[in-house]
C-alpha cells in the first residue's frame, strides 16, 4: 500500500503539473493579440534544378480546404516590363527594373483611401515592404552619410513608372501608399495587375508561385505537419512561433505521458496489493460470509482503505501541483509581462475525474474476488 501511495502521488503529481503549466503557457502561442487579430503564412514551393511551376488549381483546391485554413488568397506577378526611377531637378537621377505584385486587398496589413486603380488614372499606388526602407536606413544610408527618411516623408516621394510589353508603352506616376510588416514584395492594387496583364502581359493562365493564407490557430501542429509532408517553404517569423507551440506540446505530452505510466504501475501495484490483502484474508472472508454478512460488508473495509488511499493522493498531488507552479509562474513572468495565471481549477477537476475512475474500477474489483 505504501508503494502504490507513492508511486500514484508521484504520478498523478507529474500529470497534474504538466496539464497546468501547458493551460498556463498555451495562451502565449495561441490567443490573439488586440492589435494584430489575423494570423498570416505566405508560402512558397522549393525551387529545384527545373524550377518552380507554380501552384496547380488542384493543389490550391486541396490547402484551401484544410482544416487550419480561414481564407487562402493568390500572388498574382506582373506578366510586362516595369522600370522605376526618380526624377530630380536637371534630369533623373535613378533607374532601375523593377517587378509588380498583388494579392486580394483583405490581406494587405494597410489602409489607404488612394489604394485604389481605373484605367483613367494616371498614377499607380504603391505598397512598400517596411523593411525596405529599414536597409535604406540603417544599412546604405549609414554607411554613405546619407540622410534618414522617414515614413512619412517617403510617402511624398513621386516615382516615374514605365509599363512595357505586347508593343504597348506607357508612363505612369508611382505613389507609395504606405509600408506592409507583413508582405515581403512590391504590392499595387489587384484591379491594376488583372488590368495590366491583360494589356501588357504577354502569358496567359500562369499559375501563383506564391500564396497568402490566414489560418485559424497559428500554434495548430498539424500546420508544419501539413507543409513539410509537400514540401511546401513558409516565410517569416509565424514559422518559428508555430513550431515552438508544437514543440512545447510535444514536451508537455511526453512529460504528462511519463506520469501516466507511473499511474498506471501504480495503479498495478494496488490491484495486486488488494489481491494479497484478500487472499490472505480469505478463510475469515468465507467464514463472515457463511455466518450471513453481505458482500458490501465484508468487503467495506478494503474499499474504504482502497478510496481512502485515491482521496489522499488527490489532495496531495493537487498540493504539490499549486506548490510547484510558483516555482515557474516568476519565470514566465520575466519573459511574458501580460502573463495571467489560469485557475487551478481545470486541473483539480482532471485529478476528480481520475480519482473517481481509479476508485471505481478498485470497488469493482474488490467486490468480483469476494464470492
Amino acid at each position: 500500500m505504501a508503494g502504490f501511495f507513492i508511486a500514484n502521488l508521484v504520478g498523478l503529481s507529474i500529470v497534474l503539473i504538466a496539464l497546468q503549466f501547458f493551460f498556463d503557457v498555451n495562451p502565449f502561442f495561441s490567443q490573439k493579440d488586440t492589435l494584430f487579430k489575423r494570423d498570416f503564412f505566405v508560402i512558397t514551393k522549393k525551387v529545384g534544378i527545373i524550377g518552380n511551376t507554380g501552384f496547380s488549381p488542384k493543389e490550391i483546391d486541396e490547402i484551401k480546404h484544410a482544416r487550419f485554413v480561414k481564407e487562402l488568397g493568390q500572388f498574382t506577378s506582373s506578366q510586362f516590363s516595369v522600370f522605376g526611377g526618380i526624377s530630380q531637378q536637371g534630369g533623373q537621377s535613378f533607374r532601375t527594373e523593377m517587378f509588380f505584385e498583388s494579392v486580394p486587398d483583405n490581406f494587405i496589413d494597410v489602409k489607404s483611401k488612394d489604394w485604389k486603380f481605373s484605367p483613367s488614372d494616371s498614377s499607380i499606388p504603391i505598397i512598400i515592404p517596411k523593411n525596405y526602407l529599414d536597409l535604406y536606413n540603417f544599412g546604405f544610408a549609414e554607411a554613405r552619410s546619407m540622410p534618414k527618411i522617414s515614413e512619412g516623408l517617403a510617402s511624398l516621394v513621386g516615382m516615374d513608372i514605365t509599363l512595357m510589353g505586347n508593343n504597348n508603352t506607357q508612363q505612369y506616376r508611382g505613389s507609395i501608399a504606405g509600408f506592409s510588416n507583413r508582405i515581403n514584395t512590391i504590392l499595387v492594387p489587384e484591379s491594376f495587375m488583372t488590368w495590366a496583364n491583360e494589356r501588357y502581359g504577354n502569358k496567359k493562365n500562369a499559375n501563383p508561385a506564391r500564396l497568402i493564407l490566414e489560418v485559424s490557430n497559428i500554434a495548430d501542429p498539424q500546420i508544419a505537419t501539413f507543409f513539410k509532408s509537400r514540401g511546401y517553404e513558409v516565410e517569416g517569423e509565424n514559422q518559428a512561433v508555430g513550431r515552438m507551440a508544437f514543440f512545447m506540446r510535444l514536451i508537455v505530452g511526453i512529460v504528462a505521458g511519463v506520469g501516466v505510466l507511473i499511474c498506471a504501475l501504480s495503479f498495478t501495484i494496488l490491484i495486486l496489493s488488494i489481491y494479497l490483502l484478500l487472499q490472505k484474508n480469505m478463510q475469515k472472508l468465507q467464514n463472515l460470509r457463511l455466518m450471513g454478512y453481505s458482500k458490501s460488508a465484508v468487503s467495506r473495509s478494503y474499499e474504504i482503505l482502497s478510496v481512502g488511499i485515491n482521496f489522499v493522493v488527490l489532495i496531495g498531488s493537487i498540493a504539490i501541483a499549486a506548490i510547484l507552479r510558483n516555482y515557474y509562474v516568476d519565470t514566465i513572468k520575466t519573459v511574458w509581462s501580460d502573463f495571467e495565471q489560469t485557475s487551478i481549477l481545470r486541473v483539480s477537476l482532471i485529478g476528480i475525474a481520475i480519482f473517481a475512475f481509479l476508485s471505481v474500477v478498485n470497488v469493482v474489483i474488490i467486490r468480483r474476488k469476494i464470492k
